[in-house]
């Protein structure tokens, strides 16, 4: 089904795509030198690498800088697909329509304790009144910028992010399902305390297809690995889902195989397998 011909590297029959965070990061949000030196051999004799991730291209790149990248990535947990050697958006699913402002205002009034955050393709925007000392910005591993969102709204919002405790997150849930967003997006936990909405054909998944449809990439037999409920979709979509050691329950029984944690060197674990024609 993969075969691409007779004078074949290694690995030109694979395309890897790996989620980042509690995946191809430990947990000091390190690429170990295990998976560096081997995703260097993996693209060093065919096989296309690249992540899926929930964060914007320009911050990746700070954790990504000494990885060999070869493929568009995706961006913003689906929203988006772009080539870092051609620095060109490959693809794109922006939040759409006046209800977003209006859910975003409602937010803002209604529910002070939550951030709430707007990911365009440039940056991320606070829009609640956020003092800059909260712990939820004190702790933010990427740049960003206060906005109100009227002041923003020329741009694509590519995703729109609730940062609180779960208990406030869940009842704007339900504040959004009363206006009916849920119909026309992709939303979800990607961590306990963060809640994110996309656009209703973005997701990891969703954006997997288009990658896969890429003219370096068709053939290619498609592993992915994740760890989190977003990443669900992205490893029943592959041809083989592979689910960190670490991940969560569900995520594990999306799979085809958990493999070892992220601080174990899942990325160098996955590419062992193809080595040993298990995958």
């Amino acid at each position: 089904m993969w075969t691409r011909g007779v004078n074949m590297s290694r690995y030109d029959n694979y395309l890897l795509v790996t989620d980042m965070d509690g995946t191809l990061l430990n947990s000091q949000r390190q690429v170990s030198e295990k998976n560096l030196a081997a995703i260097d051999r993996f693209t060093a004799e065919g096989g296309r690498f690249c992540v899926a991730t929930g964060r914007t291209a320009e911050n990746a790149a700070i954790f990504l800088h000494n990885v060999n990248i070869n493929t568009s990535g995706i961006f913003f947990n689906g929203a988006m697909l772009y080539d870092y050697k051609k620095q060109r958006i490959m693809a794109k699913e922006p939040l759409v329509g006046e209800i977003w402002q209006q859910y975003v205002d409602l937010l803002v009034e209604k529910y002070p304790e939550i951030c709430v955050q707007i990911y365009a393709i440039d940056t991320c925007y606070v829009v609640s009144n956020t003092p800059p000392e909260a712990p939820v910005l004190q702790a933010m591993s990427f740049p960003y910028k206060f906005s109100r969102w009227q002041d923003i709204q020329h741009l694509d919002w590519l995703k729109l992010m609730l940062v609180g405790e779960p208990e406030l997150l869940h009842q704007a849930k339900e504040e959004a399902e009363k206006i009916g967003l849920m119909k026309i997006s992709n939303s979800f936990f990607s961590e306990s305390n963060f809640y994110e909405f996309v656009a209703a054909n973005a997701s990891k998944g969703h954006m997997l297809e288009v990658l896969k449809a890429l003219p370096e990439n068709q053939g290619r037999k498609v592993i992915a690995m994740g760890d989190y409920a977003n990443d669900d979709y992205m490893l029943k979509m592959a041809d083989v889902g592979i689910a960190s050691g670490n991940a969560l329950l569900q995520t594990k029984q999306a799979a085809d195989r958990v493999g070892v944690t992220c601080d174990e060197g899942l990325t160098a674990y996955v590419i062992d397998l193809i080595d040993k024609g298990e995958i």
